[in-house]
């Protein structure tokens, strides 16, 4: 069985990024609160689009004030974030909450001075860390098609994704449209959590989030289908994931189980022969070698494209596989037809006599050459093969 593949290889990777965001923001938040909250230090911290500062636009999406602002922060970000790193990786998941930060940091900017929403310019400042973890909400959209995800820390818990996210998002587009149709503000930026989540639904997609996701939700299909003995939809779920990842050997192994289990013969051999195909032509010999065991033990009477068979054998006989690539030598002589069937059986001749020291199989090698292909280039090697062998054995 060739090497588990890594498309249906589950990630195992600790959130790191994810709990360092957590712990700063909480100590930023104590400092805050011991520091800054006492007088007005804090405004040169947050983005104020009436007094727009580099160091506003930069900082003040990881400074919070309000404990109740800090907690919803934390606690999504800690439900969401840990599940999409673990999927993702630590890079991607950092680019996308910083980038979705300072967009919705941008946004923010955009909508006060488009909208005029504040009269007061003191209440233009913004902090905390939202429109990132907005961000987050919408990657997770695109990269999770699991109706629940699993509680960090407790993997038998879950919890729903669809429900919390489509809930947040119809409050925030409602919030966003009344408070700038009407002009009343709340102290909340609507339309920054807004941008934050249109930039993480964006990123996913160019990461290609859609396809991780698709992936994992064909080889859940493919698994519940074999379990319920419905082959034929198992064979589908793999096919669409081999169509994917063509290269996999683990998904092409297992799409020719499920078409044998249906009794298609003519349809596990098309399978396998497509995929000795590609390997030979991209001189992946290893795979190739170990696909064509695993696909001769479990198709019969496979046949592959002209020069397929021939090549492997030469593979074959390179790894010191004499046997084999002797049989696969000769099998591949109806397969290739004249005048590469002659050069077949010569080659086959010289493993059995040089490698397998098997007179008799060198002969019948080149016995069978001269017969079929008396004519061919080949023919006057093969009798000057013969002519060296022993008399017997």
């Amino acid at each position: 069985m060739p090497e588990r593949s890594s498309i249906l290889r589950e990630p195992n990777r600790w959130p790191f990024a994810t709990y360092a965001l957590l712990l700063a923001q909480f100590v930023v938040w104590l400092v805050a609160r011991r520091y800054l909250m006492s007088g007005g230090d804090w405004a040169t911290f947050a983005n104020n689009p009436a007094a727009p500062t580099w160091l506003g636009f930069l900082v003040s999406p990881f400074v919070h004030l309000d404990p109740a602002h800090l907690g919803a922060n934390l606690v999504t970000l800690w439900l969401f974030g840990t599940n999409l790193e673990r999927a993702v990786g630590s890079i991607k998941f950092l680019t996308l909450y910083l980038g979705s930060a300072w967009f919705a940091s941008l946004m923010h900017w955009a909508a006060a001075t488009s909208f005029h929403l504040y009269a007061d310019p003191a209440s233009h400042a913004a902090l905390g860390s939202s429109g990132a973890v907005a961000g987050i909400l919408g990657a997770s959209l695109i990269r999770f098609t699991l109706p629940r995800l699993r509680l960090p820390l407790l993997p038998a818990a879950t919890f729903p994704v669809a429900p919390l996210i489509v809930l947040w998002l119809g409050y925030t587009v409602l919030r966003a449209l009344v408070n700038t149709l009407t002009g009343i503000t709340e102290g909340v930026g609507h339309w920054a959590h807004l941008a934050g989540f249109v930039f993480g639904l964006t990123c996913a997609q160019l990461m290609g989030f859609q396809r991780a996701a698709r992936v994992e939700y064909l080889i859940r299909s493919a698994a519940d289908a074999t379990a319920r003995d419905d082959h034929a939809g198992a064979s589908r779920s793999w096919a669409a994931l081999l169509a994917i990842a063509p290269m996999d050997p683990e998904i092409r192994l297992a799409l020719i189980a499920a078409r044998l289990s249906m009794h298609d013969l003519p349809g596990a051999r098309r399978v396998a022969r497509d995929g000795l195909d590609f390997l030979v032509r991209s001189e992946d010999r290893a795979a190739a070698l170990a696909a064509f065991r695993e696909y001769t033990t479990l198709v019969p009477d496979l046949d592959l494209r002209p020069g397929v068979r021939f090549r492997i054998g030469c593979w074959l006989a390179e790894a010191g596989e004499g046997e084999a690539a002797f049989h696969a030598m000769w099998e591949s002589v109806r397969e290739d037809g004249p005048p590469a069937g002659a050069g077949a059986l010569y080659r086959a001749g010289q493993v059995a006599w040089d490698r397998l020291h098997s007179p008799h199989h060198a002969r019948e090698a080149w016995e069978r050459l001269l017969e079929q292909f008396p004519e061919s280039a080949w023919s006057d090697a093969a009798r000057d093969g013969l002519r060296r062998l022993p008399e017997s054995g």
